[in-house]
C-alpha cells in the first residue's frame, strides 16, 4: 500500500499542482463549491421524496402527490444548476482579475440568459413565449453556462483594463460611480452574448444547447450496447461529471431510449417464462453500471471510518450520508470535490470501467441471471436493488463484490490526496 501511494504521489502530485493553477478550471471549481449549499438541499429532498417502498406504505397517489409538492426543492435548486454555475464563474474570475464582483458575476449570468432560447413547445404542440424553460436552465444548459460565463467575463475585464470606462468625480457616491465605470465593459459583454444568440438562431441548430446536444447525440447512438461500448458511454458519464456536467443527463437523453426499449423486451420475456434477450438494459445500467452509489458508499465509506482525523471530510461525510445511500452524489463531486480533482480523475473513470466489465462478465458467463426488465426508482439503495432487478440473490452478491473492490481503490487514492492536503498544510504552517 505504502509502495502504491508513493508512486500516485510521484506522479499525480506535480500534474494536480499545475492543474489547480489553471484560472478557469479554478473558477469553474469554485462556481460548483459556491453551488454546494443548493446542491445539499436539493439532495436531501430528492432522496426523502424517492425513498424505496414508499408506495407500498402511502400508496402510490399519496407519494405522487407528495413527490409534486416537494418538486420545486429540486427543480429551483438543481433545476437550475447552469444560473448558478454561470454566476459562481463570473464572481470567481473577476476576484481573480480584481474588479467588481457583483458585477462580474451579473455579467456571467446574464450572458448565459442572453443565448438561452425564451420560447418553449408544450406537449400538445402549443408555442409558448416570454419564458426561460426550466429544460435549458438545468444540467443540460451546464457546458453552455460554463462557455458564456468564461467568455463574457473575459470581456467585461478585458474593457475595463483598457479603460473603456465612463469615470466620475469623486464627489459621487461610490454606487453611482461604480455603475457608470461597468456600464460599457457591461454592454460590451452582453453585446457579445446577444450576437451569439442572433448567429445561432440564424443556423439550424437555432441555440448553442442544441448544438452541443446534436454533437453527442449522433456518435452516441451509433455505439450500440455491446461491452466495449457500454464501457465508453460509462466513462463519458463519469468524465462529464469530472467537470461538473451531469453526465447522466447528457448521456443519458441520448441512450436511455436504447437500454429501456431492451428493458421491455426483457421483461416481455420474462412475463412469458421465456428466456431473457438482453443483457444490457436500463436496469443493467442503472444498477449495475452507472448507479450512484458505487461512488457514493465506497467514498463515504473512506471519508467516515479510514480518514476520522480529517475533520472537514468527517463532516461532509455526515452530510453527504442520507442522500449517499439512495445514490445522490451531488454533495461529494462538489463539496470534497470530486470534480476538476486531478487525483480523483483516475478512479472516477476507472469506476464505470470496473462495474461494467465486471458486471458484464459476470452476467455472460451465467453466474449472475439478465437482468427482468422489473422497474425499479433508481435510489433504490445497492445490493437489495441487485436482487430485486435480477431476481436472485446473486445480483446482490455482484454489487456487494463491487462495492468492496470500488471502496479500496477509492481508499488508496484518497490517502494520497490525504498527503498532498497534509503537504500543502505543513507549508502554509511553516510560511506563518
Amino acid at each position: 500500500m505504502t509502495k502504491l501511494t508513493a508512486f500516485l504521489e510521484k506522479y499525480l502530485l506535480p500534474f494536480a499542482d499545475i492543474f489547480s493553477k489553471n484560472r478557469y478550471l479554478v473558477a469553474i471549481k469554485d462556481s460548483f463549491l459556491i453551488s454546494l449549499p443548493f446542491t445539499i438541499f436539493s439532495s436531501l429532498f430528492t432522496a426523502i421524496a424517492n425513498i424505496p417502498f414508499l408506495s407500498s406504505l402511502f400508496g402510490e397517489e399519496k407519494v405522487a402527490q407528495f413527490q409534486t409538492f416537494v418538486s420545486p426543492t429540486f427543480s429551483l435548486t438543481m433545476g437550475v444548476i447552469s444560473l448558478i454555475v454561470a454566476t459562481g464563474i463570473g464572481y470567481s474570475l473577476s476576484h481573480h482579475y480584481k474588479v467588481n464582483q457583483i458585477y462580474g458575476a451579473l455579467v456571467g449570468l446574464l450572458s448565459f440568459i442572453m443565448i438561452t432560447p425564451t420560447t418553449t413547445v408544450t406537449e400538445s404542440g402549443e408555442k409558448v413565449v416570454n419564458i426561460l424553460p426550466l429544460s435549458e436552465i438545468g444540467a443540460v444548459g451546464m457546458f453552455s453556462a460554463i462557455i458564456m460565463s468564461i467568455l463574457a467575463t473575459e470581456i467585461y475585464r478585458y474593457a475595463i483594463q483598457h479603460n473603456w470606462t465612463i469615470k466620475m468625480p469623486s464627489s459621487v457616491p461610490k454606487l453611482v460611480s461604480d455603475s457608470f465605470f461597468s456600464f460599457i465593459p457591461i454592454a460590451v459583454a452582453l453585446l457579445a452574448a446577444f450576437a451569439i444568440r442572433m448567429i445561432f438562431e440564424a443556423t439550424s441548430f437555432e441555440t448553442v444547447n442544441n448544438l452541443i446536444y446534436q454533437l453527442l447525440q449522433k456518435p452516441l447512438t451509433s455505439l450500440g450496447t455491446s461491452l466495449p461500448a457500454t464501457i465508453i458511454v460509462g466513462i463519458l458519464v463519469n468524465l462529464f461529471w469530472f467537470f461538473g456536467l451531469h453526465g447522466h443527463v447528457i448521456v443519458g437523453s441520448v441512450m436511455v431510449p436504447i437500454w429501456n426499449a431492451q428493458s421491455f423486451d426483457n421483461l416481455t420475456a420474462f412475463q412469458a417464462g421465456k428466456e431473457l434477450p438482453h443483457l444490457v438494459t436500463g436496469q443493467f445500467t442503472d444498477f449495475f453500471v452507472l448507479n450512484g452509489g458505487y461512488l457514493s458508499i465506497p467514498v463515504l465509506t473512506s471519508l467516515l471510518f479510514f480518514f476520522k482525523k480529517r475533520s472537514e471530510w468527517n463532516d461532509l461525510g455526515k452530510i453527504a450520508l442520507a442522500p449517499g445511500i439512495f445514490g445522490v452524489y451531488e454533495p461529494l463531486i462538489f463539496g470534497l470535490p470530486v470534480m476538476l480533482n486531478p487525483i480523483l480523475f483516475i478512479p472516477l473513470v476507472a469506476t464505470p470501467i470496473i462495474t461494467t466489465s465486471i458486471s458484464y462478465v459476470a452476467m455472460a458467463t451465467g453466474l449472475v441471471p439478465f437482468t427482468t426488465g422489473v422497474a425499479l426508482p433508481y435510489t433504490m439503495p445497492l445490493v437489495i436493488s441487485g436482487a430485486i432487478v435480477t431476481n436472485s440473490i446473486s445480483g446482490a452478491i455482484l454489487q456487494l463484490l463491487l462495492l468492496v473492490l470500488l471502496t479500496f481503490m477509492w481508499y488508496v487514492f484518497l490517502k494520497v490526496l490525504d498527503g498532498q492536503k497534509t503537504q500543502i498544510e505543513k507549508e502554509s504552517m511553516s510560511h506563518e
